[in-house]
């Protein structure tokens, strides 16, 4: 719902109003919106606390609930970021957009392509953007990659390496990030989404036709190579993997060779996208650079930027404007059916085709 302002001649659109259901990292939403010129009327999180401390540190006085439901009759609230535990993702987002409000859901869509499906149909239905947040593709280092790909100049890109790795980064041990039924999964689905749907961003969003995964928990379960988050939750489970590895086959021959990990014997964490073109390659990592046809190297320079405050302003202009936002839903149901043909190799020792219905 936009609005104007009775007091010109003319009609002066207000900023978007928007709520930020969970003040985890709705942190990063909240501030991402400030800087983009929106203004945050509400936040909501089961811990009140929480919530007023974010409100405080940032400097707002938004409307606090402990029940989403509070907002979705809420005619004062345009859009809504959804920042809470995976398995929520689904319930909460149809809700919001059958309710008429705009969202913006932190990656995954989902915990599986089935719930983003019904996702992106609320969406289209009810006539609402629906936007993922996936904030890596939003650093001025990567739009500056983007840029040079679709240059052309490095041919045509066919094969990727990713890794998403840390080396003692388990999350808070028996919290929702370690329980298949809440997060869908563990590392894979948690920061490999990150830089699987990066390679394929960059590399032209081709169509993915077959996965081929593995994924080992040999340190989770024995609560070792514990990560922030706090002391181990007794009462919770971990019966999520610890490492995820494996690769993607794309339309056209491109592919993916991806790991993820929270847990691993190695010198370092590490993340990085490296794309392999016939006339060059393009490596994200710590020092951004291309290589071109002759081996020559070249720094990247453009530095990362405020991401957050890019892609909320990306998603309020969608709303502002009814464009499509990159990624829309249907992209995030993409990545779905990919994550969830990767878990399923793994739990039948065998390549499974995207889109495969289970026997």
């Amino acid at each position: 719902m936009r609005h104007t302002n009775s007091f010109y001649p003319f009609s002066m659109p207000e900023p978007v109003q928007v709520a930020v259901v969970g003040a985890g990292i709705g942190r990063a939403h909240v501030a991402g919106y400030l800087a983009a010129g929106a203004q945050v009327v509400a936040i909501c999180d089961l811990d009140a606390q929480k919530s007023q401390l974010l409100a405080d540190q940032t400097g707002i006085a938004p409307h606090i609930v402990t029940d989403y439901r509070a907002l979705l009759e809420n005619d004062a609230i345009d859009a809504v970021s959804i920042c809470v535990p995976n398995a929520l993702h689904a319930p909460l987002a149809i809700a919001f957009l059958r309710a008429g409000k705009h969202v913006l859901c932190e990656k995954p869509l989902a915990t599986n392509a089935l719930e983003a499906q019904k996702i992106a149909d609320a969406a289209r239905k009810n006539g609402k953007v629906c936007m993922v947040s996936q904030v890596l593709r939003f650093r001025d280092d990567i739009l500056a990659l983007k840029t040079e790909i679709e240059s052309g100049k490095f041919g045509e890109i066919y094969y990727a390496r990713v890794m998403a790795r840390r080396v003692r980064g388990i999350p808070k041990w028996g919290g929702w990030f370690t329980q298949q039924k809440i997060a869908g999964g563990g590392p894979l689905i948690d920061t490999g989404v990150h830089i699987l749907d990066l390679a394929w961003w960059l590399s032209g969003s081709p169509r993915p036709i077959a996965a081929s995964g593995v994924t080992y928990a040999e340190f989770g379960p024995y609560q070792k190579h514990l990560g922030a988050g706090g002391p181990a939750n007794e009462a919770g489970l971990f019966n999520v993997e610890d490492l995820a590895a494996g690769m993607v086959r794309f339309e056209g021959g491109f592919s993916i060779h991806f790991e993820a990990a929270w847990a691993i014997h190695a010198p370092r964490d590490e993340r990085f996208c490296h794309l392999h073109g016939t006339q060059g390659a393009i490596l994200w990592d710590d020092a951004p650079k291309i290589i071109d046809a002759d081996g020559v190297v070249a720094p990247v320079t453009e530095a990362g930027g405020d991401p957050w405050a890019r892609e909320m302003a990306h998603f309020l202009d969608c709303v502002e404007s009814g464009k499509q936002p990159d990624p829309n839903a249907n992209q995030g149901v993409t990545m779905m059916k990919i994550l969830d043909a990767l878990y399923r190799s793994a739990r039948e020792n065998r390549e499974v085709k995207i889109g495969e219905r289970e026997a």
